[in-house]
């Protein structure tokens, strides 16, 4: 997020509570978020959420600056999420009715709240369920890059996978999704 962030993890590592749950804090809802959009469940997004700021607190000693703070805490979210993905595909849970992507979250996002709230729910859904039919990497691809905004560079420390597999990934996950969504390479 900023150079902040490195700041309280370099204060959390010397014992400053305060700033691991400053950190915490503000990473909160952007793992939250990436949860849900990898697992498709809200519930499961809380666990992994939960795992994930666990993990933060507990390894915050293992950062030693090679990363942005920033770059490190998503690193672990997204091993993290994809452990909690992995544990779903127990065999007996593979025959589980998929849970509807409304069920998401739960609460409206602030801009869903202005005019045409109706629309943004059902564009919203239709992408949610296309994005579902993505393999979990990369839906976690997907989220870090459109909404979190992270840099092909820094996906690359978190995934841990080469600058140009990546972008050869992500133009394959955006056909797939436009096939889905039934667009057009001009729309």
């Amino acid at each position: 997020m900023d150079d902040g962030d490195d700041e309280l993890l370099r204060r959390g590592q010397q014992g400053e509570e305060t700033a691991l749950d400053g950190l915490v804090r503000r990473y909160q809802q952007p793992i939250f978020h990436l949860a849900c959009r990898v697992l498709g469940d809200a519930t499961l997004a809380e666990e992994a959420t939960a795992q994930t700021l666990v993990k933060i607190w507990r390894r915050c000693g293992q950062w030693r600056g090679q990363s942005t703070a920033g770059t490190w805490i998503y690193r672990i979210a997204v091993r993290t999420v994809l452990d909690v993905q992995r544990s779903q595909t127990r065999w007996w849970r593979r025959w589980a009715r998929p849970v509807p992507v409304e069920t998401l979250d739960g609460r409206p996002l602030p801009d869903e709240e202005a005019s045409g709230r109706e629309q943004s729910r059902q564009r919203e859904q239709r992408v949610q369920t296309a994005l579902q039919q993505l393999p979990e990497t990369d839906r976690a691809l997907v989220h870090l890059y459109y909404f979190e905004e992270q840099t092909l560079g820094e996906i690359e420390l978190i995934l841990g996978v080469p600058k140009a597999n990546l972008k050869m990934r992500l133009a394959r996950a955006r056909q797939k999704l436009r096939s889905l969504l039934g667009e057009t390479d001009d729309g």
